[in-house]
């Protein structure tokens, strides 16, 4: 007899509870990658990895889910996180170069912030966006580990 060990197959987990913790994630990580984009002066794109990675871990555990509704929401949120980690990074650079609140050039971009994205967006981001989509993606479901179970033994 084998059982699963993550939990039940047949309970499809919770979708909902899984996009809300992504989201939390997506913001979380989209404010670091802005934070050292800001202390670094440069922008690293493999920081969409670590979105990635966030945003997987946080639908995986929060949403414990097993099926692809998961891994593509945790790839959709993975894009968003990096989008809002790139918009975030202009908006420190806004703020470091008028020597003004990140709030208050947060609340001025936020806008006009398809204007900011076109304008700053490359191909390289989508290079990178795709691949934390990818990490996204790929890690966002809980597998289902067979395990043995040991027969009843009473008499």
């Amino acid at each position: 007899m084998t059982v699963f060990s993550s939990t039940d197959p047949r309970d499809d987990g919770n979708l909902v509870v899984g996009i809300l913790a992504g989201l939390a994630a997506a913001a979380l990580a989209a404010i670091a990658w802005a934070a050292i984009t800001a202390a670094t002066n440069f922008q690293i794109g493999f920081m969409a990895i670590g979105v990635g990675f966030a945003v997987a871990f946080a639908v995986r555990f929060a949403g414990r889910g097993h099926d692809g509704r998961f891994a593509v929401a945790s790839a959709v949120l993975t894009v968003f996180g990096c989008a809002l980690g790139n918009f975030l990074t202009v908006v420190a650079g806004v703020a470091a170069h008028d020597h003004a609140s990140y709030v208050d050039v947060f609340l001025g971009l936020v806008p006009h912030v398809a204007e900011v994205m076109s304008t700053t967006f490359t191909f390289m981001d989508v290079v990178f966006y795709a691949i934390g989509a990818y990490f996204g993606y790929k890690y966002a479901t809980l597998p289902l580990h067979p395990r043995a179970v040991v027969p009843d033994q009473t008499p």
